[in-house]
């Protein structure tokens, strides 16, 4: 039993302490969110320019989804509260907290990903919706490309520099919000650069429709982008898990001598954690103590293949002689 509770609290303080760095580095995500704000509404309004401020509010609103992803890592990195987003916490638990209230906080994480991503997605809805209607109305465009190009570009390059910092800490802590975060600036990224494109195309080449085509297109992209976070983090909230991955954790299992045959296996996420769940025949004469030890050996196994962080056993008798 100490065994255990020494294995879950390793666990639990690495992972604490990787969203703990998540949540930290996402301060840079806001302070540059907010300077690209100003900068660009402070240019929008010298130059006359719709589609700057337009960039520039979509940069605000990259702080509003940044502030929904720190606050599940918040939630999710938290080890000692008596409460659960308000809810009562059992005296003790409260004490030392176990894996059943720690697991709950880690799948906050997962929650405000997906908000995260359906944030994107209603942006890119309004952007879609104002993209056809500049196509179907042509506007007339007064501004001076200059100043508005070059604001618009200190965004991209700025926002391509975030989204490499993002991407590497991501793959680093393996850590969904992150991605998320990562995949949010890339978007913006790519919104500031057509909004350089449309200036140039309307400030000096007069091609007025540039500016409906390229936003509706990016419009797409961005749609696409948040559908996907959505959906991958709704199948992870409910549990859904790859099979050919649970396959391979199947044959591993099964290859353990003890293990007469796998009765059953479900594989789950718990934020960025995998956790197993396991049934098996083994010999009846088995004792406790070996039943204990084939854990032990198997939640090392599964950690060091697949990284999964704990495997929960539990045993049936089967025949008196071990088979295939």
């Amino acid at each position: 039993m100490n065994q255990s509770a020494n294995d879950w609290n390793r666990v639990q303080h690495a992972v604490v302490h990787d969203l703990r760095l998540a949540y930290g580095h996402l301060w840079e995500n806001v302070a540059t969110y907010l300077g690209l704000f100003l900068v660009e509404d402070l240019a929008a309004t010298w130059s006359h320019s719709q589609v700057l401020r337009a960039d520039a509010f979509n940069n605000l609103s990259g702080i509003f989804s940044t502030s929904l992803l720190m606050t599940g890592l918040y939630i999710a990195s938290k080890t000692r509260d008596d409460d659960l987003w308000g809810a009562p916490i059992a005296a003790t638990e409260q004490e030392h907290v176990g894996p059943r209230t720690q697991q709950s906080r880690f799948r906050f994480e997962t929650l405000y990903t997906l908000t995260a991503g359906l944030v994107m997605v209603i942006i890119a809805a309004d952007i879609i919706y104002k993209a056809s209607r500049t196509l179907i109305l042509h506007p007339s465009y007064h501004l001076q490309p200059n100043t508005a190009g070059i604001a618009a570009l200190i965004s991209s390059g700025v926002l391509l520099l975030l989204w490499r910092s993002n991407h590497r800490w991501a793959q680093r802590l393996q850590n969904t919000a992150l991605t998320a975060a990562a995949q949010d600036t890339y978007t913006d990224a790519l919104t500031s650069l057509v909004t350089v494109l449309t200036i140039l195309g309307v400030g000096w080449l007069h091609w007025t429709w540039i500016d409906g085509l390229a936003s509706l297109l990016l419009g797409i992209y961005i749609l696409y982008t948040g559908i996907q976070i959505f959906r991958n983090c709704s199948l992870k909230l409910v549990d859904y898990f790859d099979p050919k991955l649970e396959q391979q954790y199947c044959q591993t299992i099964g290859q353990l001598p003890q293990v007469q045959r796998i009765i059953f296996l479900k594989a789950y996420y718990d934020g960025n954690l995998v956790m197993v769940s396991v049934t098996i025949a083994v010999d009846p004469q088995m004792t406790a103590a070996t039943i204990y030890q084939l854990t032990q050996t198997m939640n090392t196994l599964m950690a060091q293949k697949y990284g999964v962080a704990e495997t929960a056993l539990m045993v049936m008798p089967g025949t008196e002689t071990t088979t295939e």
